[in-house]
């Protein structure tokens, strides 16, 4: 019995001991040792150099930005990669940069500029490598910038830019070991249209470079027009079978066409290249349809449609090889073929206007191969498929006749928006082929791109004045944000040593009242407050996470609404339609309440718009607040008033209680204690120093920034009233060339379309044509066999009138 009391003893006293643990942590002794340790810690941090913060990662350095740049540019988002790659020109002209790095990012940001068709500015990155091409690091490029040059000057028709190029040629040395100089050299000269010098250039590529595909490629071309030059054309077949027929003696067989020869074993040299790139390989697709359409145009079909075999299905040119192959086919007399090949077409580039010439040639073939149905079915698919782009096309067309405002609606946001309908995006390709020899489309794209690079400059620069205008600007410098976050852990731990001594008084503390009881229940009030305050930097990334996942929940809810909006948005669409088509269905309606429909539906959709507009500026006011979030924010200005309130409570309850005021223990503990909290107050008072002298270098360093924000956004202006001036010269000239051209398109889908009428009535016509000839026949058969019984019962008549 005596042990199991002894058991409930020890079982209560550690009872007792977890309550009073759980109340109060730290003895006082152990409180004291422990704030000590903490504020010798703070004092030995505060004499070195703050360490690297495992928050802050160090900016790329320009390499390691052109090769990012470089991989965007391979992965073809041309945007991002003029973004990286201009940051290192920016480097280069602060000094922050090395020289290769410029060089090589000014050639790949001339290459994304003509991957996006920006020849311009193109043109004055690779000018620039040109002009220092004697030099290393630039060396190495020139001869790639010269043959973009000259591809820049053929493309713009700028005759000016291939004189610029031949006065650069003499500087430069004749070939490199890449070959580039040698082929750019014979690219110009071919240009200049002369062949002879252009074919020795070719030669002086050297075997197995970069370059001898397309080298190879170009002496074929160059053999072609020294043959159309230098022989006429033989006599076609038809002509050469009139004069056979109009002799007395047949003329022989017209002799085969050889014009060619040279260039066709050249252009199988180039298939027999081996290709390692993606660019070689199309070089080498291009080799083998020049192949056949010199076969073709020789009437060897059959080596044409061998040629043409080779062109793989993941060929750029794949679309434009079937379509070509199909006509060979028709050559040949072999429909069904031409039929499988245009069939082919229809499925791989469903948007080539080229389709509805194919679509209608496989649908003549049906019908002259006597496939009636399918023919027709094809016909009216291509008039389904057209006839709403050719409406869509006029309604655009009539919605103005000012060239002025027509330009307006084409440099829109969009690009191609009406003042109802949105103009399809295929029609724009279509407008764009048809003005292949005018610059039309090139201005308005330049036009659209400069106005949105505008907006979002704009965009930009109000999120930056954002950031440099609150209390969180620091955040833009990365270098003073990591000694102000230095600074305020330190001032937090400082801030938690002070907490903890508290946790001592309070093991000590006796039943003191008046002001001391007052005093002391705020200060245990606050005391838990002070226990999130970041001393690490997971503290800090932990509180930055909580910020953000604030303004990612609105931007959440933002989101729905915005998904909602496009389900209205798609209902109203629906509801157009449902108008529109009403009759197609037999749906009848007077016309007061398809009028009061119509009149409901717009006064949504101008709701809808206002509705969308609001979005988008509740997203902009998002991306503002997200970015103002963080570091130096109102939670942090919360826990300096906290450490600050904690500090005047703290000190002014150990004053208090050490002036007798509470038990002995307490007073010789609140004696013992206040030399530390003097420690604690000046190191505070040197952290809060070094702090404001941080700040406030990062507001001088935020308000020199700002004055070149303002700047940038004056010059920004500027540009924008240039980019006004030079639009109000150019709407005039250039809606009327591009009007022209949707007019052009416009007539094409309506020929598109009429010929697909006159495809079902001639369906029509050989269906009735040949129920005729059916009915004809089975006329004639019927007669014949009437004749057949008529003879045969005669003969019997006839016997029977002789038997008697």
């Amino acid at each position: 019995m005596r042990r199991l009391g002894d058991v409930g003893a020890l079982a209560a006293f550690g009872i007792a001991c977890s309550i009073s643990g759980s109340a109060f942590a730290l003895s006082s002794g152990e409180a004291q040792g422990r704030a000590t340790v903490a504020v010798q810690a703070v004092e030995s941090s505060m004499t070195s150099a703050p360490p690297d913060s495992k928050l802050f990662t160090k900016p790329p350095t320009p390499a390691e930005r052109v090769a990012a740049g470089d991989m965007l540019l391979r992965n073809k988002d041309y945007d991002r990669a003029i973004e990286a790659l201009s940051k290192v020109l920016e480097l280069y002209r602060q000094g922050k940069a090395p020289e290769p790095a410029y060089a090589d990012a000014s050639l790949l940001l001339g290459e994304a500029y003509m991957s996006t068709k920006q020849y311009l500015s193109a043109r004055r990155h690779y000018r620039e490598i040109l002009d220092n091409g004697a030099r290393s690091p630039y060396d190495g490029y020139a001869g790639k910038a010269l043959s973009r040059l000259v591809d820049i000057a053929l493309r713009t028709d700028d005759l000016a830019g291939l004189d610029y190029v031949f006065e650069r040629l003499p500087r430069l040395p004749t070939t490199d070991r890449t070959g580039s100089l040698a082929y750019a050299r014979a690219k110009a000269l071919y240009a200049k249209k002369d062949y002879a010098a252009s074919r020795a250039a070719v030669n002086a590529v050297p075997a197995g470079s970069p370059y001898t595909a397309q080298a190879q490629y170009l002496l074929g071309v160059v053999l072609l027009k020294e043959a159309l030059a230098a022989t006429p054309a033989a006599p076609p077949a038809a002509a050469a079978a009139a004069t056979a027929g109009s002799g007395a003696q047949p003329a022989p067989a017209p002799a085969p066409d050889t014009r060619f020869t040279q260039s066709i074993e050249q252009f199988r040299k180039v298939t027999r290249i081996p290709a390692t790139t993606s660019e070689q390989e199309h070089v080498v697709d291009l080799a083998w349809m020049a192949i056949g359409r010199l076969f073709y145009e020789t009437n060897n079909y059959l080596d044409s449609v061998e040629a043409y075999s080779h062109v793989g299905r993941n060929s750029p040119e794949f679309s434009t090889t079937l379509y070509e192959l199909a006509w060979v086919f028709v050559r040949l007399g072999d429909f069904s073929r031409a039929q499988r090949a245009l069939e082919v077409l229809t499925i791989t580039d469903p948007n080539n206007l080229e389709l509805a010439d194919g679509s209608l040639l496989r649908a003549d073939l049906m019908l002259r191969s006597g496939d009636f149905q399918n023919a027709l079915n094809l016909y009216r698919n291509v008039r389904e498929h057209f006839d709403p782009i050719r409406k869509s096309v006029d309604d655009f067309l009539a919605s103005t006749s000012d060239p002025a405002v027509y330009y307006d609606k084409l440099t829109a946001d969009e690009a191609a928006m009406a003042t109802e309908t949105k103009l399809p995006k295929v029609v724009l390709e279509w407008a764009r082929e048809q003005a292949e020899d005018q610059h039309v489309f090139g201005m308005i794209d330049d036009v659209t791109r400069s106005r949105d690079l505008v907006k979002r400059s704009r965009k930009l620069a109000v999120k930056l004045d954002a950031v440099l205008s609150v209390p969180t600007r620091a955040k833009a410098f990365p270098e003073l944000r990591t000694g102000i976050q230095y600074s305020m852990s330190l001032m937090n731990k400082l801030a938690k040593a002070r907490v903890t001594l508290a946790e001592g008084m309070d093991d000590v503390a006796g039943d003191g009242g008046g002001e001391l009881s007052r005093i002391r229940g705020e200060r245990r009030a606050l005391q838990k407050r002070l226990g999130w305050l970041p001393v690490t930097d997971g503290d800090f990334l932990r509180r930055d996470d909580s910020g953000d996942r604030q303004w990612n929940k609105v931007s959440q809810v933002l989101q729905s609404l915005t998904v909602e909006a496009d389900k209205l948005a798609a209902i109203v669409n629906g509801l157009k339609r449902v108008l529109k088509e009403a009759d197609q269905y037999g749906v009848t309606s007077d016309p007061t309440s398809r009028e009061r429909f119509k009149l409901e539906i717009e006064a949504n959709e101008r709701d809808l718009a206002t509705y969308n507009k609001r979005i988008e500026e509740y997203r902009d006011a998002i991306d503002n607040g997200r970015a103002q979030i963080g570091f130096g924010d109102q939670r942090y200005v919360d826990d300096d008033e906290a450490r600050k309130k904690f500090r005047e409570l703290f000190t002014r309850e150990v004053a208090l209680v050490a002036s007798g005021q509470d038990s002995g223990d307490a007073v010789n503990y609140a004696k013992g204690i206040q030399s530390l909290l003097g420690r604690v107050d000046i190191n505070e008072q040197r952290l809060e120093a070094t702090r404001s002298k941080l700040e406030k270098q990062a507001l001088e360093q935020a308000q020199a920034l700002r004055a070149k924000i303002a700047g940038e956004v004056s010059a920004l202006e500027t540009y924008a009233q240039n980019l006004d001036s030079l639009d109000q010269q150019a709407r005039l000239l250039v809606g009327e060339i591009a009007m022209k051209n949707f007019a052009l398109v416009r007539d094409r889908v309506k020929n598109i379309v009429l010929r697909a009428d006159v495809g079902i009535v001639q369906q029509a016509w050989e269906v009735r044509e040949e129920q005729r000839l059916r009915v004809r026949n089975l006329q004639r058969e019927r007669a014949r066999e009437e004749q057949n019984l008529n003879d045969e019962l005669r003969e019997v008549l006839d016997d029977a009138e002789e038997a008697p």
